[in-house]
């Protein structure tokens, strides 16, 4: 798979040296910073494949027009290997010695926020699926002149995507089940991302009427029988495990064979690689896509977007619909480039951004960034039919418009 993505690299660069000769001017230079190695590569690796499958689009549509001109797209992909101090030095680096445009990721959570102190002031724009970002992207930090005023956040609010994934889990398990489920536990990673994205979902699973206890494993467990163990004393109608794919399935097969609840919810693990990998659960199952499931497209767009992604030799992981999370924005970020009609102005392609709408892949409605910079869209939960590796019932479930009691939203 790498040395696909290599050759496809490869062309890429060199299609953005085509006609004009090859001249610096004539090429845009956008960076990528995500996990390809490390404990987040099943996210991390999305967003290269991604960008480099929109980067060829663009240029085989013959480049960007700008004033005139027209441009290719060469893209910098830097491995941040899952730790923040290589993502920050990636960062200095393509800002600072490479000079790109814009830069796409990290989709590690506390890496990406420690990133926008290098590309805020430099005013490189930075495209990050990161609904962390909420608590700093304040009206004054947004700002022109604001220290976030060139970074956009790529996927939902937090508060929004817990949401619409805890009705549709609530919706699609409580007819399987000997009697509606009044009390769930949220499993989760011990870590920035964990505390802080499973805070919010436990309040969504309240605002639905469960009682919620919430229990944390050390990043990078492989053992997680004591902690399941502890779990099954607590009676629970439904474990969910939440938001690292890779160790929810070590953890999870681990649960099944200790009967740790009457049904589970596995968060960001595509039905795609359920049955690439033939897993069944006897128990009532169900799981979630980040944004929607590449292994159950609901629309023709996505099914047809994951077909040319993998035909580029993309893996197909876990969690490969996060890439979907980075494809619409370069795609919106060159045709804002092409309306404002220069490459030196970031404060104008950030007003031509905020006052844009983008029909992509991602939503069946149009992308809209709200004057936070953050973008709304629905989230796909699948339930998985017992017993089987390749039958699903999906349903996409829209967000709510406010936070539920107890969550400050932002």
């Amino acid at each position: 798979m790498r040395q696909a993505f290599a050759a496809a690299a490869l062309a890429a660069a060199l299609s953005a040296f085509g006609a004009s000769g090859g001249h610096a001017e004539d090429v845009i230079k956008i960076g990528v910073v995500a996990a390809e190695s490390g404990s987040f590569v099943s996210a991390g690796n999305t967003i290269p494949a991604a960008e480099r499958l929109a980067t060829k689009e663009i240029n085989d549509a013959g480049g960007v027009k700008i004033g005139g001109k027209t441009y290719k797209i060469q893209l910098e992909v830097r491995d941040d290997r899952t730790s923040i101090d290589t993502a920050i030095a990636a960062a200095r680096e393509l800002v600072n010695d490479v000079g790109v445009q814009a830069i796409f990721g990290t989709e590690s959570h506390d890496f990406s926020i420690a990133m926008t102190k290098i590309t805020g002031p430099a005013k490189v724009l930075q495209f990050t699926g990161n609904s962390t970002l909420g608590q700093f992207l304040t009206k004054e930090a947004v700002a022109r002149g604001g220290a976030n005023h060139y970074v956009f956040q790529t996927e939902p609010q937090e508060f929004q995507r817990s949401g619409s994934t805890a009705k549709g889990v609530l919706a699609l398990l409580t007819p399987l089940m000997a009697q509606p489920p009044k009390h769930s536990v949220v499993f989760v990673a011990n870590d920035v991302a964990g505390r802080y994205l499973s805070s919010h979902y436990v309040r969504a699973l309240e605002a639905n009427g469960q009682k919620v206890d919430l229990v944390y494993y050390p990043p990078d467990t492989q053992d997680f029988t004591a902690l399941l163990t502890r779990i099954k004393g607590m009676k629970p109608d439904i474990v969910h495990f939440w938001y690292n794919g890779d160790e929810t399935l070590v953890a999870h097969p681990q649960a099944v064979q200790l009967d740790v609840a009457p049904a589970y919810f596995l968060f960001g693990v595509d039905p795609g690689v359920w049955r690439e990998r033939k897993l069944t659960s006897g128990a009532p199952l169900t799981l979630s896509c980040v944004p929607m499931c590449w292994g159950a497209p609901p629309t023709k767009a996505a099914a047809a977007y994951f077909d040319r992604y993998f035909g580029m030799g993309a893996t197909k992981g876990v969690q490969s619909s996060v890439s979907l999370l980075y494809y619409d924005y370069l795609h919106w970020y060159v045709k804002a480039l092409e309306a404002v009609g220069r490459l030196d102005d970031p404060d104008a392609v950030v007003d031509w951004l905020l006052k844009s709408k983008y029909q992509g892949v991602v939503s069946a409605a149009p992308l809209v960034f709200n004057d936070r910079h953050q973008v709304t869209f629905a989230t796909e939960v699948c339930l998985v039919k017992p017993n089987t590796s390749g039958q699903f019932k999906c349903a996409v479930e829209e967000p709510p418009a406010a936070p539920p009691p107890g969550d400050p939203g932002n």
